[in-house]
């Protein structure tokens, strides 16, 4: 136990500071794509992805999360999970791709046309290999190399702005490539990896399969569910008001959720370790601790955050993008909420538990979809912005209830540092120096 708490402290640090780097070269890259293409046309390739994106939550049918439980459950093999996973790509890729197809064609299509959508939907089935071969990393508990893959997506999202969309100047053609150029290698590094640890065949195994698709359909409700409460906003935005009021709101989300960058790192190992855990009871010790942590550091970041917002953007940003202050401010409260599912969800779903989230937030959605036609036509953007702040105190504070009742454990011990804590962090850098010296 002892040893994997160690390797839980060093994963987590690691994945947080790879999160960091990438974090501060997305930001950069963000500045020069906001100044480039301007409110209108951030909104655009904002729009366009929004839908793929969601639709690649639901098509990714729990199958990522499913993998990582059976491979590291020891249930199935690594090269038996791979093979099915192959076969399984190529139906879910063709369905979402025919699903989005549609969709696009009702409005999107004569909005912006059908080859900046073509290049969206060329990401579908990149996107969603990638997302098959993590749950095999995961599984394999192969997160130095889920870590290296988030170094590669950075380096090629940086280099595409700078050709495509600076040097270039191809505006959203140039951006929506990007996107394309950065599905496709991270699938070529991740194939790189796997290899090392099976042979990457396509097999149909139909018991396998189903096996699969009935686990992992559990892990999709919840996780699509959660997407659409983070993003139908923007659907609504899309079809209520204008593409400069989409760019103003998307760098408000993309600033405000910088601090999800944290509890995701967590759940990243998090997942992975309760997924290999045969103790629910140190599992879910180990998820309330890092809770603590990382809740309580957030709310100290969160403030100084709210304090600076409107003057950070527009120096950053510029004037252009001045009122996306004021959405970072409505959205902080209910994106520091959020942390608590951010983390709590994923041990829950790595024990066998997803659907708890998803009976609470099927029941939020329904929710932020009322407040959203409430809000948005009178208040646009910032009525947006309440809505999820509202709906995600709401579903965090249930999630949280529900948790505490599963697991038997008071309130206090969720969110309040203790002073076991303290001597715990100390005992961690003791023992991550020794490693690096």
């Amino acid at each position: 136990m002892k040893n994997k708490t160690k390797s839980t402290a060093y994963d987590v640090i690691i994945t947080f500071g790879t999160k960091i780097i990438v974090l501060f070269g997305s930001f950069i890259v963000s500045i020069i794509l906001a100044r480039l293409l301007g409110p209108e046309g951030k909104g655009i390739v904002t729009a366009i992805f929004v839908v793929p994106n969601i639709l690649m939550t639901a098509a990714d049918l729990g199958i990522r999360q499913a993998s990582a439980f059976y491979i590291g459950r020891g249930y199935y093999s690594t090269k038996e999970i791979l093979s099915s996973l192959l076969s399984l790509w190529v139906i879910t890729s063709l369905l979402t791709l025919s699903v989005a197809a549609i969709y696009y064609s009702f409005g999107s299509a004569q909005n912006y046309g059908w080859g900046l959508i073509s290049i969206a939907l060329m990401t579908i089935p990149l996107n969603l290999l990638f997302k098959y071969f993590r749950g095999v990393l995961q599984g394999n508990q192969k997160i130095g190399s889920i870590n290296v893959s988030e170094i590669v997506k950075f380096a090629i999202n940086l280099s595409g702005v700078i050709i495509l969309v600076a040097l270039l100047d191809l505006g959203v053609y140039g951006a929506a490539l990007v996107h394309l150029l950065v599905a496709f290698s991270v699938v070529i590094y991740s194939i790189s990896v796997i290899k090392q640890i099976s042979p990457v065949r396509f097999a149909f195994n139909t018991k396998l399969l189903m096996l699969l698709f009935s686990r992992g359909i559990t892990f999709a409700l919840a996780l699509f569910i959660l997407t659409l409460n983070y993003r139908v906003d923007i659907i609504f935005l899309e079809h209520m008001t204008d593409a400069e009021q989409v760019g103003i709101y998307s760098v408000g989300v993309t600033l405000s959720e910088l601090i999800w960058q944290l509890p995701a790192a967590i759940a990243l190992v998090l997942f992975s370790r309760s997924a290999n855990s045969k103790d629910a009871e140190s599992a879910s010790n180990r998820a309330i601790k890092l809770l603590r942590f990382s809740f309580n550091a957030l709310l100290i970041f969160c403030l100084f955050f709210w304090l600076m917002a409107p003057l950070a953007v527009t120096i950053v940003y510029g004037d252009a993008f001045f009122e996306a202050g004021s959405v970072i401010r409505f959205l902080l409260p209910g994106v520091l909420a959020m942390v608590i599912v951010k983390i709590l969800h994923p041990d829950m779903a790595a024990r066998g538990y997803p659907l708890y989230s998803f009976w609470i937030f099927l029941a939020v959605f329904i929710l932020n979809v009322i407040l959203n036609f409430m809000f948005i036509p009178q208040y646009g953007y910032i009525g947006a912005a309440i809505t999820s702040t509202v709906t995600y105190i709401i579903g965090s504070v249930c999630f949280l209830i529900a948790y505490i009742k599963k697991e038997s454990i008071q309130f206090r011990d969720t969110l309040f540092l203790k002073r076991a804590d303290l001597v715990d962090v100390i005992n961690i850098v003791k023992k991550l120096k020794k490693r690096w010296t």
